[in-house]
């Protein structure tokens, strides 16, 4: 019973919070106008404008149950409530109160209804989904921790940067393979829109913020497109993949790995908007859980290939 309330509690307060406290929802509408055109007879040119830099799963989330802002807000309340304690469980965490504890620190913080009222679910969801697929990856999953990192592209494109996480599988050959399991189901998800012929996400520009560290090298409202951003992912995931390489023994590698990951990706990042860095928050409550565990001598189960102490 205590097992269960320690994912149901934090659930149903975040279903009670979002409709509360709930924002505009963001870029919510423009996602909702391009997932109906998803779903429509029209659907190649669901990408057609270059400002949708969201992916198809989010698109389809969006096109159907986001018309309806208060049970989006609900669901994605709850879904972030449920991925919180789930990231902390799989991290090692099992103590019901614990958990319990810091999916209700998610509700009191915000981080539950960031999703909605910025109409980015990713930045809270996908560092989540990282450390489910590190905790996979860890144990030699390396196939499902691949597909995870995949289906995340699905939500926003800076999914793939958890690739970064197949560093601390076991074996190397089994990081490769998860590596092809996540660019071909992530390319599989762009795929029939890119064949489509009218995919524009390759065309849009950022102009530079002065707010960013980028403008300490390029003029603010210079425009810029996809060069920095691969080169920012590039970046992201090499920090990811030499903090895994370092911390393979350490049992909180599955949380800081994701958020050294988020926190590079964000330092190089030409907007640095302000709503982007609740990424941060997923890592470091899942980070906290942990550590209270271990320093309370609670009992959690140990992951593959991490010591006993």
């Amino acid at each position: 019973m205590r097992r269960a309330l320690a994912w149901v509690v934090p659930a149903a307060a975040a279903a009670a919070a979002a409709p509360v406290a709930r924002g505009d929802g963001g870029d919510a509408w423009m996602f909702v106008a391009a997932g109906r055109t998803m779903l429509s007879g029209d659907w190649s040119r669901t990408f057609a404008n270059p400002g949708i830099q969201v992916g198809p799963l989010q698109l389809l989330l969006y096109g159907t149950v986001g018309r309806v802002p208060t049970v989006m807000a609900v669901l994605l309340g709850v879904t972030t409530a449920v991925l919180v304690v789930a990231a902390a469980r799989t991290a090692g965490v099992e103590q019901p109160r614990l958990l319990a504890g810091i999916g209700l620190a998610a509700v009191a913080t915000g981080f539950t209804r960031a999703g909605w009222d910025a109409g980015h679910p990713a930045d809270s969801w996908l560092p989540l989904l990282w450390i489910l697929a590190a905790a996979d990856a860890r144990r030699g999953r390396t196939m499902r921790a691949g597909l995870v990192v995949g289906l995340s592209a699905g939500l926003e494109t800076w999914g793939v940067l958890g690739v970064a996480v197949l560093a601390l599988a076991p074996a190397v050959r089994g990081a490769a393979r998860g590596l092809v399991v996540a660019a071909g189901s992530a390319a599989v998800l762009f795929l029939p829109f890119v064949a489509g012929g009218h995919f524009g996400m390759d065309h849009y520009r950022w102009l530079v913020s002065s707010q960013s560290l980028v403008s300490w090298f390029v003029a603010p409202g210079t425009a810029v497109g996809w060069p920095l951003r691969l080169a920012q992912g590039l970046f992201a995931v090499g920090a990811g993949v030499a903090v895994a390489r370092a911390m393979r023994g350490s049992r909180h590698a599955v949380w800081l790995v994701p958020g050294i990951v988020v926190l590079v990706r964000l330092l190089l990042d030409p907007l640095g908007s302000g709503y982007y860095y609740v990424a941060l928050e997923g890592p470091a409550l899942v980070g906290l859980a942990l550590a209270a565990a271990v320093g309370l001598r609670l009992p959690g189960r140990r992951l593959a290939g991490e010591p006993l102490a």
